[in-house]
């Protein structure tokens, strides 16, 4: 008997370690069993000591759903120009009078394969120069193409012009920097994706050196884990304030940090819903604790569920809206998670019908940032400064955590919503009221961005900003949105 009990457990062992291993060689890796004792076990052991302080500055939850496709030209490889791949360039260059306007007189390379420099038959030059994310701001010619390599991916700018991505695009190719012109066309495949975007501060507080690797840092969702990925293509659109600010941040990469050095960026999940409570975030397999994470899903959550006609005072579709009305032609006054469901279930699919040559757009985007409590000065200001309204947020150190323009804004006093509208916005009175500068004791900060253009051609454009108090209570919000035919 004791021979076979201990054969039995020797077994069970044996498939345990089995079902481990195989677990940990999936896509999404297989659940633990997390409880508070789990935790703070994780973070009490010696292991814990190569584990960097990780707090959350801001977390994002993205929906997106097009039919975008990149077609991919290719034009030269960069070690053979100059030399047998000229030709590829000097196309692209003569085909874009804002780079190259005049014949090409010369091509040379610099030593360190890292520039190339085109010298027309005038003064006139362009420089392309390979950076990684770590390079400095070069002083430019007439016209600069940096390629520019941000978490493993090629991006190509343009300077002094504002930058413009994906004019260009750089691959690795065999080991060898390839260069293409990208275009972007409709296809019938119609994709949805969704992102979790992470802003965190990263603090060495051991007393040696600190490799932090990004590829340590994973998001569990019940039984699934998801790796860091490279910042997807078409992620960031300017229409949209959470995502255009996003844009701006600095992406973090791994790094050595010194004892006491600390380093801010954010972090992209490719995940498969918008952000729910069950989301875990973890370092290196340690999950990271923080009542951010609680207080910002139940601030989320007020933000999402908000029937903003209270606040407003408009209904949330602009003509109307019952069980026969036609989607395509209802546009949104507002947007809440209720609004966005509505137009995400009923997104029309193409007809196959359509002739590839002539197949419309069909785009939908749902953004959402919260940024945890925190003290801020919420100032609505109206100024020849700026093309319209706008709302600035700053915290207590006078970081700007919000400058963008609004149509209305609501304060929530005396039991009621105080709407400003543009017109009282644009009166002297307000403007020098200093009563319009308002102060805000640890609030959360929640930004909803809605993006919807589809092939009846309606344009719909929403961005709001919400505040909410720590009783969960929304103090503030303010709306800009654009409703169109295209």
């Amino acid at each position: 008997m004791i021979f076979t009990l201990t054969m039995f457990i020797l077994f069970s062992g044996c498939v345990e370690e089995s079902k481990v291993t195989q677990s940990n060689e999936s896509v999404y890796r297989g659940s633990v069993n997390l409880t508070p004792e789990n935790v703070s076990s994780a973070i009490q052991s010696p292991e814990a000591e190569n584990i960097p302080e990780i707090q959350l500055k801001s977390l994002s939850s993205i929906y997106m759903r097009d039919n975008h496709e990149k077609v991919y030209d290719y034009l030269f490889c960069w070690d053979n120009v100059p030399g047998s791949e000229n030709q590829g360039l000097i196309s692209y260059l003569r085909d874009n009078p804002d780079i190259g306007r005049e014949d090409i007189a010369q091509i040379v390379k610099s030593d360190d394969n890292k520039t190339i420099r085109v010298y027309f038959t005038s003064s006139i030059s362009t420089k392309l120069r390979v950076e990684d994310n770590k390079g400095n701001i070069l002083s430019t010619p007439d016209v600069e193409l940096k390629v520019k390599k941000v978490n493993g991916k090629y991006k190509v700018l343009m300077t002094p012009q504002t930058p413009h991505y994906f004019v260009l695009e750089g691959k690795e190719v065999n080991g060898k920097l390839c260069i293409y012109t990208v275009n972007e066309k409709t296809g019938f495949n119609i994709t949805e994706r969704y992102y979790a975007v992470y802003g965190l501060s990263i603090k060495n507080n051991g007393s040696k050196d600190l490799d932090f690797k990004l590829n340590e840092l994973h998001v569990r969702d019940g039984d699934h884990i998801f790796n860091t990925t490279i910042e997807p293509e078409y992620l960031y659109y300017h229409g949209s304030d959470v995502l255009s600010d996003l844009e701006k941040e600095n992406k973090l990469e791994n790094t050595t940090l010194s004892p006491g050095e600390t380093i801010n960026g954010s972090v992209v999940f490719q995940v498969n819903s918008l952000y729910n409570k069950s989301f875990l975030l973890m370092y290196n397999g340690t999950p990271i604790p923080s009542t951010s994470f609680d207080k910002s899903f139940k601030a989320l959550s007020t933000a999402e569920q908000y029937d903003y006609s209270i606040a407003f005072g408009i209904p949330p579709y602009n003509n109307g809206f019952n069980d026969s009305f036609e989607y395509s032609d209802t546009f949104s006054n507002w947007v809440n998670r209720s609004i966005f469901e509505v137009f995400k279930d009923a997104y029309p699919e193409h007809d196959a019908n359509w002739s590839t040559e002539y197949l419309p757009e069909t785009e939908l985007i749902y953004a959402l940032e919260v940024i945890p409590a925190t003290n801020i000065t919420l100032l609505p200001v109206s100024s020849s400064s700026y093309e319209a309204n706008h709302l600035l947020v700053v915290d207590d150190t006078g970081e700007e955590l919000i400058n963008t323009s609004i149509d209305k804004i609501a304060i929530f006093k005396n039991q009621t919503y105080e709407l400003q509208s543009p017109e009282n916005l644009d009166s002297p009175q307000i403007i020098d009221n200093s009563q319009m500068k308002m102060n805000f004791s640890n609030v959360t900060i929640v930004r909803i961005s809605f993006w919807r253009d589809n092939w009846h051609s309606i344009f719909s454009r929403i961005n709001q900003n919400v505040i909410v108090d720590k009783q969960l209570k929304i103090v503030a919000a303010s709306n800009k949105c654009i409703n169109c035919f295209s």
